[in-house]
């Protein structure tokens, strides 16, 4: 996949996005010395595609900021992101791991960038020692033939 094509909507598969993801999430664990930390992720369109309200490499590039952050705070325990349906037209990506720093760094990037396709970025902290980004982005379904 080109990560560096010129940044308009397109149809795309999610789904293939989320693995190149994972794939990228183990390779940065890897070069941190964090092979220790679970990283793992969730699909759930059964590869159809989707246009969505914003490009496949804005798209790559706010879930790369999101998982580096994860690997750079997070020392024992685990990783997990993708993405779910949300209503009839929106499409909920996220963030989750188990960092032990508090989860109210710096995300300024990753917040602006969010921000120019029309959503919010979402930080929450939970009980269990777990924290959650997330954004929503509009969609529009086109099955795969």
């Amino acid at each position: 996949m080109n990560h560096n094509q010129n940044q308009t909507e397109e149809m795309f598969s999610i789904d293939d996005l989320m693995y190149d993801l994972f794939l990228y999430a183990n390779q940065e664990l890897h070069k941190s010395g964090k092979t220790h930390i679970e990283v793992d992720y969730s699909c759930c369109s059964k590869n159809d595609t989707y246009r969505i309200g914003i490009d496949e490499e804005s798209l790559w590039q706010i879930l790369v900021h999101l998982l580096n952050n994860a690997v750079k705070y997070t020392d024992k325990g685990f990783i997990f992101f993708g993405y779910q349906l949300s209503g009839t037209d929106g499409v909920v990506f996220f963030v989750n791991d188990t960092r032990s720093e508090n989860f109210n760094e710096n995300l300024s990037v990753v917040s602006a960038l969010v921000e120019q396709k029309g959503s919010h970025l979402m930080a929450k902290p939970s009980e269990e020692k777990t924290s959650s980004f997330s954004f929503t982005v509009n969609h529009q379904k086109k099955s795969s033939s």
